[in-house]
């Protein structure tokens, strides 16, 4: 993985800060302010401009803006976001980085996991380790619920990245300890039905 693969790698774990800084995208990633969210049995249909996963979430999350991140590094500028959730710092954010120089497979995702970890290890602050595995069929690393830093108020998140071709997706599911039933169990939902369409 390339120095600039491991700064774009940061990028992801500074994500959960933009759930908390409220407006609209102005910096180089592209915020996706609706989701085209629709009825489902259990829920409602996560569906966004530019991105192929979908998946259920609870009728009571609503659509969130995401801030621009002062912390873009890294080739992030094509990224794109789009956010669920029930407040601020109480979210589902869902991060397209499409083209990445080598796709990821269940082939090779043992071999590289070292790095992503490496990564996510150094922008949290503290060493965290991924389980590799299989959401929607496609191939994952999951990693356990971490403090985010930066913002003004205690929060977790819980952060899966998922393998599509050549693009990387991070379900991050961020939330407050007052809201932590209601957003673990919306992202166990997500994580449940997660599925690649059109």
């Amino acid at each position: 993985m390339s120095r600039s693969e491991l700064a774009g790698l940061a990028l992801l774990v500074a994500l959960p800060a933009l759930g908390g800084c409220g407006g609209a995208s102005h910096g180089a990633a592209r915020s996706t302010t609706g989701t085209g969210a629709r009825s489902a049995p259990g829920g409602k249909t996560f569906s966004a401009p530019g991105m192929a996963l979908h998946f259920t979430f609870p009728a009571s999350l609503r659509t969130m803006r995401l801030a621009p991140s002062k912390r873009v590094a890294g080739n992030a500028a094509q990224a794109s976001h789009s956010a669920v959730g029930t407040g601020v710092y109480d979210l589902l954010i869902v991060t397209r980085f499409p083209r990445r120089p080598i796709p990821i497979t269940a082939r090779n995702i043992y071999k590289l996991k070292v790095q992503f970890d490496g990564a996510m290890s150094a922008a949290l602050g503290h060493p965290i380790a991924s389980a590799i595995g299989t959401i929607g069929g496609l191939p994952a690393l999951s990693y356990p619920p971490s403090p985010v830093a930066g913002l003004p108020v205690k929060a977790t998140s819980r952060i899966t990245e998922v393998f599509l071709g050549d693009d990387e997706y991070e379900l991050n599911c961020q939330y407050t300890p007052k809201a932590a039933p209601t957003i673990s169990a919306a992202c166990d939902q997500m994580l449940a039905t997660l599925r690649v369409g059109s």
